[in-house]
């Protein structure tokens, strides 16, 4: 969800100064006219909606798709206030359930592979648990060094630490032996496409990461599933929800075991994003084809 340098500069700026409802307002005018303004991304939002909630009509889905390009433009507000934000501001922005089943994963001592979707404000998933005391690694896509230095804003506010995806495998296994919690956004790959299985999708096929479960069968760290999306309760704006742990198992075959756990991981995530069709922030047509 992050981009440029710049853009996160100037975005933290104007949320210092301008009241967030004002900031909140502009974003959603803007998610409109990036709707209709942007064909490619348009079309290939449309034809995630076709599949996520294929039961709507088409008026539907193009309201969802609508919605898409909303929700991704407020949920960039709420993540850009991070820097400024107080830890009470954080707390009453995002509700955390499930937050038992991390304890209880992290308690066996082996860390935990939280794995999610490119749903909601992800990047302020992992930084609200950084905020509620956790260790937090999460790795990212490369990303210039301009960037990263912008984003070490983010780094201050919550204590969340950022991994390269090209250079983290090492920081990931250390951080996982040091009991500690790894973020992945395992949705889509990243790449050549040489570390993903092509799967059953959310009414689709396609290519999901290998990456976690090959980490949790090399380490023995649990796997859990989270997301955060609007909280249709509106008691804070935002939910972070956290499944019950998955636990590697090994039976001796390598390429099954990380085929059957990609495969667990891959129908969580499908589920999750079905169940938000309008806050799945995925704009590469990366679909194989329709699982019919």
């Amino acid at each position: 969800m992050l981009t440029s340098a710049p853009l996160i500069r100037v975005a933290v700026r104007v949320l210092r100064v301008v009241p967030v409802r004002v900031v909140r307002a502009l974003a959603r005018g803007a998610g409109v006219m990036a709707y209709w303004g942007a064909t490619d991304r348009r079309r290939t939002i449309l034809g995630n909606v076709s599949r996520l909630a294929a039961g709507e009509s088409e008026a539907g889905q193009r309201r969802l798709a609508r919605r898409t390009f909303v929700n991704l433009l407020e949920a960039s507000v709420d993540l850009f206030r991070l820097p400024t934000a107080s830890r009470a501001e954080l707390f009453r922005l995002v509700e955390i359930e499930g937050r038992e089943h991390l304890d209880a994963a992290l308690a066996l001592g082996k860390g935990v592979i939280a794995v999610t979707p490119h749903l909601g404000p992800y990047e302020l998933g992992g930084a609200i648990l950084a905020a509620a005391g956790y260790r937090v690694h999460a790795m990212v896509e490369d990303i210039d060094p301009d960037t990263n230095a912008a984003l070490a804003l983010y780094r201050q506010a919550t204590g969340m630490q950022l991994i390269s995806r090209s250079r983290g495998v090492r920081t990931v296994l250390r951080a996982l032996k040091d009991g500690e919690i790894v973020l992945l956004v395992a949705d889509r790959v990243v790449g050549d496409g040489s570390e993903g299985i092509e799967l059953p999708f959310a009414g689709g096929v396609r290519a999901v990461p290998t990456g976690p479960a090959s980490f949790a069968l090399a380490t023995g760290a649990p796997l859990i599933v989270g997301h955060i999306a609007r909280n249709p309760s509106k008691a804070s704006r935002y939910l972070i929800r956290l499944e019950p742990p998955i636990l590697p198992q090994s039976t001796g075959s390598p390429a099954d075991d990380r085929l059957r756990l990609t495969s667990r991981i891959a129908e969580r995530l499908a589920s999750v994003v079905r169940e938000h069709p309008d806050q799945w922030f995925v704009f590469q047509p990366e679909w194989k084809r329709r699982d019919d």
